[in-house]
């Protein structure tokens, strides 16, 4: 068992998307998504430019690991396909990579281009690693973020990439804390996005 640690600079409800059921890592972090496997667990912790540093925004177990081509076809995530004459949930989906014709499709997307056409730089870097990370079993603060005790301090990162931490008991333990005190699911907003507004993502760092 690993805990992978990283800082969320952007928090739309895209990477990670919390929403039908599914905690799911499918962009950004391609080497998380290439390193981890099931039984781990993933912690995103505020940037130190937002009033939530070092905090913990998300914690997922990973539970399965797809290729994006499987996720596309899954119906249990068909609701994770972007749709814009929805509500902010459907509008951030994060299912938008699969093949045609040996080629990557990308959809219209929170990382595409605004006329919906590819984005190539936030393509090349999603596709990076072909997994998709997907848990039941989830945390997500968003700008309800929580501060987590000192004792755990070896599980948060404030840079950028990542850290990986393989102390299993301090794992265990931390995962126990957050069992005791917090409920599954979605507790919060995600912090970047306002009432509303649609955002493109560039790929700028």
């Amino acid at each position: 068992m690993k805990f992978y640690s990283y800082v969320i600079p952007r928090d739309y409800g895209f990477a990670p998307n919390p929403y039908f059921g599914y905690c799911t890592l499918a962009t950004c972090k391609p080497r998380i998504r290439n390193s981890a496997q099931v039984g781990d667990w993933i912690g995103a912790y505020g940037s130190a430019r937002m009033t939530i540093r070092g905090k913990l925004v998300m914690l997922m177990k990973v539970e399965e690991i797809l290729t994006f081509d499987e996720y596309w076809e899954d119906s249990r995530f068909k609701n994770k396909h972007p749709v814009f004459n929805k509500g902010m949930m459907h509008m951030y989906g994060d299912n938008i990579y699969h093949h045609s014709q040996n080629k990557w499709v990308q959809d219209p997307s929170h990382h595409s281009n605004i006329d919906g056409s590819i984005n190539y730089k936030n393509l090349n870097q999603d596709t990076k690693a072909d997994k998709v990370l997907v848990a039941t079993e989830y945390y997500y603060f968003g700008n309800n973020a929580i501060k987590i005790p000192a004792e755990y301090n070896a599980l948060i990162w404030n840079r950028r990439n990542h850290k990986v931490c393989c102390d299993e008991v301090l794992i265990l333990s931390f995962i126990d804390y957050i069992r005791c005190n917090y409920g599954t699911g979605i507790s919060g907003t995600p912090y970047s996005r306002k009432a509303g507004e649609f955002v493109h993502y560039g790929g700028e760092k």
